[in-house]
C-alpha cells in the first residue's frame, strides 16, 4: 500500500484560504478602528487649526469660506480659507496650505492681514527630519510676521530675506512657498 504525499496543490490552496481569511479579518478590524477614531482625529485637527488661527490673528472671529484649491507640481494645495473679522470688519484671512518639504507634506496656517502683510504662520503637522526640519515649528517661523504678503518671499540662499533653518533649506523653502501661496490667494480675492 502506498501513501499519497500531501504537500501539493491542496496544501497551497489551504494556505491561500487561511491567509485570505486573516487578511479579511485584519481589514475589517482596521476599518472598524478607523470608523471609531476618524471623528476624533478630525476634531483634533480642527482644534489645532482653530488654535493656530487664534494665535496668528488674536481676537478675531473666523468664518470658513469653504474653499479648497488643488495643488500642482509648483503650488501647494489650499485646504481651507477663513475670513478673520473683528467687530464685523475684515482684518485678514487665514489660509491652510500643504506644501511639500523634505520628509513629506507640511500642513500649515498662514495669516494675511488686510493691509497686505503676513500676520504670521504656524506649521501644524509635518513629516520632516526630527531636530532639523522640525524646527519649522519653533520660533524660527515668527520671522514671517510683518513681511510683505506679495508672493515674492524667498530664502536668503535664493536671494530673498527669509533666513532658512540651518541644515533644512528644503523645509525652509517649503514653508516660504506655503506663505507665498497663501498671500497670492488672498491677493486674488481683491
Amino acid at each position: 500500500m502506498s501513501e499519497k504525499k500531501n504537500g501539493g496543490f491542496g496544501e497551497i490552496a489551504n494556505l491561500i484560504v487561511v491567509l485570505g481569511l486573516i487578511t479579511l479579518i485584519c481589514a475589517l478590524l482596521l476599518g472598524a478602528v478607523n470608523q471609531v477614531t476618524a471623528p476624533k482625529i478630525a476634531e483634533n485637527q480642527k482644534a489645532t487649526r482653530d488654535a493656530a488661527m487664534a494665535e496668528i490673528i488674536p481676537g478675531a472671529e473666523f468664518t470658513d469660506l469653504e474653499t479648497t484649491v488643488a495643488g500642482d507640481k509648483t503650488t501647494p494645495a489650499i485646504t481651507g480659507v477663513y475670513e478673520a473679522t473683528v467687530g464685523g470688519e475684515t482684518v485678514g484671512y487665514c489660509v491652510e496650505v500643504t506644501p511639500s518639504g523634505f520628509g513629506g507634506t507640511l500642513t500649515m496656517i498662514v495669516g494675511i492681514n488686510a493691509d497686505g502683510t503676513v500676520a504670521g504662520a504656524k506649521v501644524n503637522s509635518h513629516g520632516e527630519t526630527p531636530g532639523l526640519g522640525a524646527k519649522s515649528q519653533s520660533d524660527w517661523i515668527n520671522q514671517y510676521a510683518g513681511m510683505p504678503a506679495d508672493g515674492s518671499l524667498a530664502v536668503t540662499k535664493d536671494g530673498g530675506t527669509v533666513t532658512p533653518i540651518t541644515g533644512a533649506t528644503i523645509t525652509s523653502r517649503a514653508v516660504t512657498l506655503g506663505v507665498n501661496t497663501a498671500a497670492n490667494y488672498v491677493a486674488s480675492l481683491g
